[in-house]
């Protein structure tokens, strides 16, 4: 019996031994693939994201949480230089904003402000953009506090969209409750898509 059974582990042996190159080759084929599946991956989400960028979309470096009380003008001027930061604006199209909040607040209520520059400063607008700077503490607009100040950017009539946005994703109250303290930003992003 033991000696049918060495002769059976042969046998496999004289089978399987052969194959196992061929097995190996195949794996690492598929590791091959599976690796250029994951460059296809990384540069469709590259992609992807800027596209996202092109449409004016928040992004996370464009989301300031956790911001300490200032002045309206300090947290307008900080909304207008993030928009700087993300390329959407020249720096005169900041002290548009100001001026815009000088004619008109810009406080929507509901703990939300959404700065923008004049008609005028349409000119200083890159590309259209969205920023949000969090001040859970709030930042007094009158007699009104905001806890969340969206700064945009837009030309023609692109800003209009972009408020409509804003409006459309906070329209759930415990959301834009949440919205006001949360340290979460990719939460944020996931809202505001």
């Amino acid at each position: 019996m033991k000696h049918r059974v060495q002769k059976f582990g042969k046998f496999l042996s004289s089978i399987i031994m052969p194959n196992i190159g061929a097995y190996n080759e195949y794996i690492e084929c598929e590791k091959e693939n599976a690796s250029d599946a994951q460059q296809q991956m990384q540069k469709m989400r590259a992609e992807t994201k800027d596209r996202v960028r092109e449409k004016g979309q928040i992004s996370a470096s464009g989301i300031r949480l956790k911001q300490p009380s200032v002045s309206k003008e300090e947290a307008i001027c900080a909304a207008g230089e993030l928009l700087m930061q993300q390329g959407c604006v020249d720096e005169a199209y900041v002290d548009a904003m100001i001026e815009r909040e000088r004619l008109l607040s810009t406080y929507m209520g509901m703990g939300i402000a959404i700065p923008h520059g004049t008609s005028e400063a349409k000119a200083f607008v890159k590309k259209k953009g969205i920023v949000l700077l969090q001040y859970p503490e709030g930042v007094k607009f009158g007699d009104e506090k905001a806890q969340l100040v969206f700064g945009i950017a837009g030309v023609g009539d692109e800003h209009i969209a972009l408020l409509e946005k804003i409006c459309d994703a906070l329209d759930d109250e415990e959301i834009l409750e949440e919205m006001k303290t949360t340290d979460r930003v990719e939460w944020i992003l996931q809202v505001l898509e």
